[in-house]
Formats: C-alpha cells, sequence, structure tokens
C-alpha cells in the first residue's frame, strides 16, 4: 500500500513546450542564434536535410539546433509535409523576423569587416571637400599602400575619435582632448561660380546688378548666398532659377550652364582647375568655418593613417 501511495504520488512528466510555458520566464534566456538561422534555412528550402547541406551540418545537428529554438519559443514552427517541412502559424511570424535580423547582421558584419584590414583607412570629412578637393587627389592617396582601399564616411557623424571607428577626421567642427592631435587643414570661402559660357556674358556685369542679369542657383540651406541676397531681395529683381539640398547636385547644374551658385571653394577646387568653372571675382566673398584635420595619439590601428595625415597636409599647404 505505501508502495502504491508513493506511485500515486508522482507527478507525471510535463513535454518540454508545456514545461517551457510554466517555467520562470524572469531569469534572462540566452537566444539560440544557431537555431535561427537552421530555421531560417529550413524555411527556405523547405527541408531539413538540404537546410543542413547549405550550412554544411549533419541532419541530426539541424533537427537539435530546430528542436532547441522551439523549446525557446515553446511552439512549434514546422509540420512534416512529405519528405519536407511545411511552417506552422507561429513558424510563418518568426520566419519574417528572422530572415530580417539575419540581413540586418550580414551586413552589419560586411560594414565592420574592413576595420579588419590594416591596408583600409578610415576617413571621416565634409561632403563637399570629398567631392571637389579629395576625389580628383585619391589616385595619388592610393599610392601610400600598394591595396588600399579608402573609406569615406560623413563627418557630422563623429562627436569622438575611436581608433576602431574612423582612423582620420577632417571637420569644421575641431575636437580636443588629451588624446587628440588637431591641427589646421586649411581656410574656406564661398564664392561664385558660374560655366564658362555665363562668365563671357556676366564679365563686365558689376555687383550686385549680376543677381538680375544672371539665374541664381540656391543652396536651402543657405538661400542667401552668405547674407550677400538679404538686403537685395527688396531692392533688385532676383533671378532665382533653382534651390536644392545638395551642394554637390547644385554643383552640378552649375558646371551645366544652368546658372550661378554661391559654393565652397573646396567643392569647387576642382572644377576650377580643370576650366569646367570660372570664378565670378565681383561678387565678394564669404568666410566659412576653417577645416581641421584630426588623429588619435594613441597607437593607430593601422600605420597607414599617420602616412595618411601627412599626406593631407601637404596637399592641402600645396593647394593654397
Amino acid at each position: 500500500m505505501t508502495g502504491c501511495s508513493q506511485r500515486r504520488r508522482r507527478l507525471p512528466i510535463s513535454p518540454p513546450h508545456r514545461a517551457m510555458r510554466n517555467s520562470d520566464t524572469s531569469a534572462p534566456r540566452e537566444i539560440p542564434f544557431a537555431g535561427l538561422v537552421a530555421f531560417e534555412a529550413a524555411a527556405r528550402l523547405g527541408s531539413v536535410s538540404r537546410a543542413a547541406a547549405e550550412l554544411n551540418l549533419t541532419q541530426s545537428a539541424v533537427s537539435q539546433r530546430l528542436q532547441k529554438l522551439e523549446a525557446y519559443v515553446a511552439q512549434r514552427l514546422f509540420t512534416r509535409q512529405g519528405h519536407g517541412v511545411k511552417l506552422t502559424g507561429a513558424g510563418e511570424l518568426l520566419v519574417v523576423t528572422a530572415r530580417e535580423t539575419l540581413q540586418r547582421l550580414k551586413l552589419g558584419f560586411e560594414r565592420i569587416e574592413p576595420y579588419r584590414s590594416k591596408a583600409s583607412l578610415l576617413l571621416a570629412c565634409p561632403t563637399d571637400l570629398a567631392q571637389g578637393w579629395l576625389l580628383p587627389r585619391m589616385a595619388e592617396l592610393q599610392k601610400l599602400h600598394a591595396s588600399l582601399e579608402v573609406w569615406l564616411m560623413p563627418d557630422h557623424e563623429m562627436s569622438a575619435i575611436d581608433r576602431v571607428d574612423v582612423d582620420l577626421i577632417v571637420s569644421r567642427r575641431p575636437l580636443h582632448g588629451p588624446d587628440i592631435e588637431c591641427v589646421p587643414l586649411g581656410e574656406d570661402h564661398a564664392m561664385a561660380v558660374c560655366a564658362p559660357v555665363w562668365a563671357t556674358k556676366l564679365a563686365a556685369v558689376p555687383w550686385p546688378k549680376l543677381t538680375e542679369r544672371a539665374p541664381l542657383l540656391l543652396l536651402e540651406r543657405e538661400p542667401d548666398w552668405g547674407g550677400l541676397l538679404g538686403g537685395l531681395a527688396a531692392k533688385a529683381r532676383l533671378r532665382r532659377a533653382a534651390t536644392v539640398q545638395d551642394a554637390g547636385v547644385l554643383l552640378g547644374m552649375v558646371e551645366q550652364g544652368l546658372g550661378v551658385a554661391y559654393l565652397s571653394c573646396w567643392l569647387v577646387d576642382a572644377a576650377l582647375q580643370a576650366g569646367r568653372l570660372v570664378h565670378l571675382p565681383q561678387v565678394p566673398t564669404s568666410p566659412r568655418p576653417r577645416l581641421w584635420l584630426m588623429r588619435s595619439r594613441l597607437t593607430p590601428r593601422t600605420p597607414i593613417a599617420n602616412d595618411a595625415f601627412d599626406w593631407l597636409r601637404r596637399e592641402a599647404a600645396a593647394a593654397r
């Protein structure tokens, strides 16, 4: 009788899914990422065996990963269908998130790949400097290393120098700190420029009469040409031809002869050197914040960073 009573008092063993629902969920659990990879492959291919072949695993290993994932979510994710598998309702919901997550991880891994390479240079700089001044000199920069790969990033994302995130920064906002070397790279100013066809027509037109004779191309963030047009709007009949957000697009419009624009000297440098644009000297120039070149004083991620730092200073000095 005693033995029978003991047998009656034994609790039945719960299935894995039911046990998961009843377990304490307050403690953090490790997400089974390997199971997510196997799950996405099996869902996409409709077969555990084909997923195993793609992942270079045994079918048993894939099945175990899927079981762990199902135990984690406490839901069946597949049902058998012939020689393959079919997603359940829960599986159809999860596979969308799994694919998006794995794709974002893939892109993230691809993005950080150059950080491992000692032949890469991570340079943050303003768009106008990159487009108008640096790109024409890129071939010379790449001579610093036989297999140099340059990564250009917008400088507005940078508020500090981390040797993992960036090697060098060129910015109009200097960064200061005990571990930062910050040196002036060069002055900047905005100037009126146009294509040669307009330069011929406007050569003898004084300022501010020029604003009535030529179509004006404006940058949305600076529609008054550094304050030059502010006092003229009520007095002169300004010929406003276009307003755009991107300075690079505005540069292209000027080169195509669509009008006169007021742009950074760094942006128009290559076009002036090549004769695609002409500076209109009768229009006053406006000062812009100077450019600063910065690097970490600590040991660089790659020796190329120091070589590029010196090269940038030499090229900027020669351009002046």
